[in-house]
């Protein structure tokens, strides 16, 4: 494996919690990796007390939320045989190359993996009735847990961004507007949405790049 790797603490969510936990994470990892001419804008949470940063993309925002959904209802429809599942998502960048075809006659792009963030999740099993009547100070106290964890992941995600920079590409090799990174998913038991997780998978392959 050739390409610089990032990899995140396990994050303990509830089902509820999922959509909103990826779309704070994978936009701040995108952002902190957004080469070239992107404004950015503030964003508070609509669950938790937390704020980031995301960049000022349409498209970059259909793809978060898009994927951000997917995962959330692949939870939705899983079929619990335990009272957590276990899940990794990957945020992968790439740049994109033209390589010679046979005899230098023909020319073809391929996609080049300079980094990739791993991010594992643990999703607890939906509140069964007992559950459901916890007061609601219990309820405040595991929504801090998770947004205490979050605001970690945020400062490691910044930390980790800043470290190294030599492996990034030149912002031209990004493709302008055309997506430069890839979000994907792997489940490590028998999940009931993994048919998402695979058309998520099912775009073309990406290449190890190596790090400069």
């Amino acid at each position: 494996m050739n390409f610089e790797v990032h990899e995140l603490q396990p994050l303990e969510v509830a089902v509820f919690q999922v959509k909103e936990v990826l779309k704070i994470i994978m936009h701040s990892i995108v952002f902190q990796r957004a080469l070239g001419e992107y404004g950015f804008r503030d964003t508070e949470s609509e669950l938790f007390e937390v704020s980031y940063v995301r960049c000022h993309s349409r498209l970059i925002d259909l793809k978060v939320e898009e994927h951000a959904d997917d995962f959330s209802k692949a939870f939705e429809r899983h079929q619990w045989t335990g009272d957590k599942a276990h899940m990794q998502f990957c945020v992968s960048f790439f740049e994109r190359r033209t390589r010679p075809g046979a005899f230098g006659l023909f020319r073809s792009e391929e996609k080049v993996v300079w980094e990739r963030w791993n991010v594992p999740l643990v999703v607890q099993r939906p509140s069964g009735p007992r559950q459901q009547n916890s007061s609601d100070s219990d309820r405040r106290r595991r929504q801090h847990v998770v947004e205490c964890a979050l605001r970690e992941q945020l400062e490691f995600i910044l930390t980790a961004a800043s470290l190294r920079k030599e492996h990034i590409p030149p912002a031209g090799g990004l493709g302008g507007d055309v997506p430069w990174f890839e979000i994907s998913s792997s489940a490590t038991e028998t999940f009931s949405g993994l048919d998402i997780f695979k058309q998520l998978l099912s775009s073309p392959p990406l290449l190890n790049g190596r790090v400069h």
